[in-house]
């Protein structure tokens, strides 16, 4: 059987930062990236740090679920995402607080609560995700929803089929330390240097080039078949058809 392509993705000011083991890919368009990655020419696995699969009413069981199994110390840092009506609520001719407002209202008339800034924040990139897998049916065997979070508890565990949240947040300094040598130590730290030598911190933080290689992590725990999803088998899916699960 071929090796599969494996390949972590963030989101990012620039756009989007792949991490595979070759190296660091930045690139305004999901889209793009993934064609350059050679994504649709050869087998992948694609793990992105993205809401995949929109609820119509209430909040995503995989969502709960990943707050629940990272605890009080991380569960935060998975936010809830919007549902399918909120994240498409038209905004395009109202300033971002106004769009804001009435996002949250949708999502409180669909039964999941109001938006958190973070989340409302995402809207441009889940609808660019959503999009996508859309136009390009063949992406969505190979792109999986991940969260870093979980990546880095399962990455920081000392044994196999458990987690180990990490202690630090990952803007604090211990908490950039403690990621960036999980990465330096399974990946080696040269993608990154170099990632720094030509994008800015603005554009590109080191936490989202951290986070495309949690991503990657899980991208080839899928590939070998060692990963969990959440919710377990069978994941629901949206009205359209996508999965609503969050593997790591």
């Amino acid at each position: 059987m071929a090796e599969l392509n494996c390949i972590g993705i963030d989101g990012c000011r620039a756009g989007w930062v792949a991490a595979t083991r070759d190296g660091v890919t930045v690139h305004e368009a999901l889209g793009a990236l993934l064609e350059q990655l050679d994504v649709l020419s050869q087998p992948s696995v694609v793990a992105i740090d993205m809401p995949i699969g929109l609820a119509a009413t209430d909040q995503r069981a995989c969502d709960a679920e990943a707050r629940r199994r990272l605890g009080t110390a991380r569960g935060n840092s998975v936010f809830w995402t919007a549902t399918r009506g909120a994240v498409y609520v038209p905004g395009d001719d109202r300033d971002p607080r106004s769009a804001h407002t009435e996002a949250s209202r949708a999502n409180i008339a669909n039964a999941a609560g109001g938006v958190s800034a973070q989340a409302f924040n995402l809207f441009p990139k889940i609808r660019e995700v959503d999009a996508l897998l859309a136009t390009s049916p063949a992406l969505q065997g190979a792109i999986f929803e991940v969260h870093p979070e979980l990546a880095f508890a399962a990455w920081n565990a000392e044994a196999p089929h458990t987690l180990r949240p990490m202690p630090h947040p990952k803007k604090s300094g211990l908490g950039a330390y403690d990621r960036l040598r999980l990465v330096f130590d399974r990946y080696g730290r040269d993608a990154f240097e170099q990632t720094r030598q030509h994008h800015a911190t603005t554009r590109v933080a080191d936490d989202d080039i951290a986070d495309a290689y949690a991503a990657l992590y899980s991208a080839e725990r899928i590939a070998r078949g060692a990963h969990v999803t959440l919710p377990h088998h069978p994941a629901p899916r949206d009205e359209t058809g996508l999965p609503m699960r969050i593997c790591f």
